[in-house]
């Protein structure tokens, strides 16, 4: 990313400043569900139609999916730093759950946990930044209806014993082991450029992670009503990156995300289109600078802020991007 005023929308593939690779697992396959109806029973012509569960539940069973939904995302961020996100990839983030039932008796078909993370290096000679991105498609197949599978969810729904099988936390592991697909970072390099976040020291650092935590948050706030309105329904920033030289001023800062968005197949399995963006955010100055500007609270509007040096703001750069 030597060009510091263009975003890059990074298609698949290596290439500097950017790289970007995607890869897709599938784990925790399990036997045919049994039901003590028949697929004959939800037939209403010769063929069985899947739809989400969703769009099958009503009133309170519907509540209860939504907040299970939920639950499992916030259990699976509150274990992840000590368990999965201790690994290759230390950002895992989730790209949604979803589960797929006969329209008719809402018979399980399948769930799917999507989930995303990333890769970062810093090329050491010219500050520039290659990201690989990686995606995990975690099934599992949980039996009887979809009226059952909310109510075993329970309180904990990460730890929860389902219809047919284990907890889906027991089911995880398996699906990061195989990263398949996904492209090597390219070797470091000999230079003076770090990444900022190894290199900054005493209350820089506090200010430094107050600003990414800020970015992630204010993200999730407005991207319903501006960058999610498109051809994928679900974004999830993955990690905001600069380069700096020996002068302590920025080389280079990008911003890594993931978008997917599911569909349903005709016989009830899930298909994910998934897209990885690294976009290049314009600055000139230093950490300091770029951390203050971009601190929580103030009048103006986190994404409306000029960038250090530049005309340009986070609205201007992602609205480019993504």
């Amino acid at each position: 990313m030597t060009n510091h005023f263009a975003p890059s929308r990074i298609a698949l593939g290596f290439v500097w400043p950017a790289l970007v690779a995607s890869a897709i697992v599938a784990s925790g396959c399990s036997s045919e569900p049994e039901n003590v109806a028949t697929e004959e029973d939800d037939l209403s012509s010769a063929r069985t139609q899947y739809v989400d569960i969703g769009q099958f539940l009503k009133g309170a069973d519907y509540e209860k999916w939504f907040t299970a939904r939920r639950a499992l995302e916030q259990g699976f961020d509150q274990i992840c730093g000590d368990t999965f996100c201790g690994g290759d990839y230390s950002n895992i983030y989730s790209l949604g759950f979803a589960c797929s039932v006969s329209s008719k008796i809402g018979k399980v078909r399948e769930c799917m946990w999507t989930f995303a993370a990333s890769q970062e290096e810093v090329d050491a000679r010219s500050g520039s930044i290659a990201s690989s991105v990686a995606f995990f498609e975690c099934r599992v197949k949980p039996t009887g209806n979809a009226s059952g599978l909310v109510a075993a969810f329970g309180a904990d729904p990460l730890n929860a014993k389902l219809p047919g099988m284990g907890s889906i936390y027991d089911t995880l592991s398996d699906c990061f082991d195989k990263p398949l697909g996904a492209s090597p970072l390219p070797a470091p390099t000999a230079g003076s450029f770090v990444s900022a976040a190894d290199a900054i020291e005493g209350t820089d650092i506090d200010a430094y992670y107050a600003m990414t935590g800020n970015l992630r948050t204010t993200f999730d706030d407005v991207c319903g009503d501006t960058f999610c309105e498109g051809e994928y329904a679900n974004y999830q920033p993955l990690r905001f990156t600069c380069s700096q030289g020996p002068d302590k001023k920025i080389g280079t800062c990008s911003w890594t995300f993931a978008a997917s968005e599911t569909s349903l197949l005709s016989g009830g399995t899930h298909k994910v289109t998934r897209a990885p963006f690294v976009c290049t955010i314009p600055v000139k100055g230093t950490i300091r600078e770029l951390s203050t500007v971009l601190a929580p609270g103030g009048a103006t509007r986190l994404f409306d802020r000029k960038l250090p040096g530049t005309n340009e703001t986070l609205n201007d750069a992602l609205g480019r991007c993504l």
